[in-house]
This record gives C-alpha cells, sequence and structure tokens, in this order.
C-alpha cells in the first residue's frame, strides 16, 4: 500500500499541534516531523521503489530511534607460540 503525500502532510500537521501542546516534548516532535519531511521529500525523487536487502544505517536509525546493531566482527585466533602471551601487546 502507497503513502500519499496528503496522509504524509496530515501526519505532519498533526505533530505540529502536539508540539505546540507539549512544550516539553518539542524536540520529539520536531524530529517526527523532520523525518516525515524527509520520507516526502525522498518519495518526490525517488524512481520506482526497488528491493533491496540491507537497510542503510540512516533508514534504520529513523525507523526505530536508535543506531542500526553492527554485525559481530570475527577476529582470527592468534597462533599461540612457545612463550607467547596470547593477545598481550607485549608479545616478542
Amino acid at each position: 500500500m502507497a503513502i500519499t503525500n496528503q496522509q504524509i502532510l496530515r501526519k505532519i500537521i498533526a505533530e505540529c499541534e502536539q508540539a505546540l501542546n507539549n512544550d516539553s516534548k518539542v524536540r520529539e516532535h520536531a524530529k517526527a516531523v523532520q523525518s516525515l519531511t524527509d520520507l516526502l521529500l525522498d518519495q518526490d525523487k525517488s524512481a520506482p521503489a526497488q528491493s533491496t536487502s540491507s537497510i542503510d544505517d540512516l533508514e534504520w536509525q529513523k525507523m526505530v530511534g536508535q543506531p542500526a546493531p553492527k554485525p559481530p566482527i570475527k577476529q582470527e585466533k592468534k597462533a599461540e607460540d612457545d612463550g607467547a602471551n596470547g593477545d598481550s601487546l607485549l608479545d616478542f
């Protein structure tokens, strides 16, 4: 289901009204408005939707509100020689 520009604009108006009524949460509503306007602007300039296998960090943060989890980095197991200290910086 496609989201129309009218739906996005109505949501922007609703967020602005909530910001006017709640001074303590103005920044949160402004961030929501920013995300909605980015969505509106991206929708206008984007070509037909293309399916991608991964979500970039900025898109993930806009959807969830926190940075995307990073996959664990594989570390090679170091071979320990006779008399070596393992992962110590003082290995000789």
